[in-house]
């Protein structure tokens, strides 16, 4: 028997009271991006969202952004839908344009880290605070089973959280929606009148979203709802908060940052830890010495681990970061790999540098960083010979490869994070620039992109 009402009976749209609760959240901020794409949740999303500012008197502002793919002709008409009806909700609005050349493979996956990308860049230049978006409590339990199907573990499982602080793209995510259904989102548009638009490839049983759409209904016959499975994700997440905070505690206890960029840590203390730790403690570290967030695959983790845990000594890579297995340590570093980082001529200002350090540069006037024609590195372009250092003992010397250094257009050393040989004659300028590393802090993952996380 069918462990479901048989009345069929269909559920009203969300009331101004719950509506009230959900956005209660947003009265903190002063500047928000909605992501609105046209469909039913993101909508329900924007019709809501500016019912609620002006019920509360939300004096913020707020900016719909809609992001165009170009992947199927319909794409332009509805980015126009959504503008129009932000202007006519008294919303600020902008298209970004997804340009070039398309992926023939994995194009849904391609299609939202640009959209991600696109949105930062325009957050960046409005200083929106935070993005919110529609996802909701089907996503969810959607985004659950993709994760199950992929033999994911506590962070794989423990999928989306209402506030996400750290999202792709370094964003603070909002999903006010995320314990409501989806048929709640869409008898809200039907109550106002409102229609939406459909994208096609929802339907479409080439794509694994979709797919995934046509097993939960039938999980939802059997009892396994998108509630149940929303709580389990739920459930997740508090676990995997706990296990993330252990991981914090043994960086700090074991890892040793170098200023320069590297990290390091005792192979045999690296052993004695669980299993399950010391795999969580390879991702840290390679959001440590990157700078980035990491998304390995859980396989390339296993296999490091396995490395690291044998008696043999050998390099691999892992998410842009080195590891290199010896005797009494495992050391890792920011791998230079085909994009080093970046060479920037006459720094101006401040700025964060490979994402990993924070520059400024002193109002000197004319004959400041650009009267010496300044330039800030990695070590490995510096116009400085491998001599002439004094390389930190315990440490190989390519962990330095990507560590800062600041030049001038002369070709004068100035300043270095490792060190030099005394008399080399290069280290006596004058260096204007201050650079400090970025502050080292765990972050957690959104749990959409991992394939079979830890």
């Amino acid at each position: 028997m069918h462990n479901v009402p048989d009345n069929g009976h269909e559920p009203g749209g969300l009331s101004a009271d719950e509506a009230d609760a959900l956005f209660s959240r947003l009265n903190s901020f002063s500047n928000l991006a909605l992501a609105v794409s046209g469909g039913a949740d993101s909508l329900c999303l924007l019709v809501l969202f500016d019912e609620w500012r002006q019920r509360n008197r939300w004096s913020g502002c707020a900016e719909v952004l809609v992001v165009d793919h170009g992947l199927r002709p319909e794409s332009a008409a509805e980015a126009r839908f959504v503008c129009e009806t932000a202007r006519r909700h008294g919303l600020e609005f902008n298209t970004l344009r997804w340009e070039g050349i398309k992926p023939l493979s994995n194009v849904q996956d391609a299609a939202r880290r640009a959209r991600y990308a696109l949105m930062a860049r325009r957050i960046a230049e409005t200083g929106a605070e935070a993005l919110v978006l529609g996802h909701h409590m089907d996503d969810q339990a959607e985004t659950f089973l993709d994760r199950l199907t992929r033999g994911s573990g506590v962070s794989g499982l423990s999928a989306m959280a209402i506030d996400e602080p750290e999202g792709p793209e370094g964003l603070r995510l909002l999903r006010p929606f995320l314990g409501v259904r989806k048929n709640r989102l869409e008898a809200s548009l039907r109550e106002r009148g409102l229609s939406w638009c459909q994208d096609p490839t929802n339907d479409d049983g080439k794509y694994k979203r979709s797919r995934l759409r046509r097993i939960m209904g039938l999980l939802e016959d059997e009892g396994l709802t998108a509630d149940r499975l929303a709580e389990t994700a739920g459930r997740m997440r508090r676990a995997r908060v706990v296990l993330e905070g252990a991981v914090q505690d043994i960086a700090s206890r074991l890892l040793e940052n170098h200023p320069a960029g590297p990290a390091r840590l005792n192979r045999a203390a690296y052993r004695a830890l669980p299993e399950d730790l010391r795999q969580r403690l390879l991702k840290e570290m390679v959001r440590i010495v990157t700078g980035r967030r990491p998304e390995p695959r859980l396989r390339q983790i296993e296999t490091l681990d396995d490395l690291f845990c044998s008696p043999a000594s050998g390099r691999q890579t892992l998410s842009g970061a080195m590891f290199e297995a010896g005797d009494t340590f495992v050391w890792s570093w920011r791998e230079p790999g085909r994009v080093p980082p970046e060479t920037l001529p006459d720094p101006e200002g401040a700025g964060v540098w490979d994402h990993r350090y924070r520059y400024a540069v002193p109002d000197a006037g004319p004959a400041g960083a650009r009267g010496i024609g300044l330039r800030l590195g990695p070590l490995m372009h510096a116009p400085v010979s491998s001599k002439d250092i004094i390389w930190p003992q315990g440490w190989p010397k390519s962990a330095f490869e990507c560590s800062p250094a600041v030049w001038n257009a002369q070709g004068g050393l100035l300043a270095q994070a490792v060190s030099l040989k005394t008399g080399t004659g290069e280290n006596n300028h004058s260096c204007s620039l201050d650079l400090e590393r970025l502050p080292i802090r765990g972050k957690l993952l959104d749990g959409r992109d991992g394939q079979g996380d830890l």
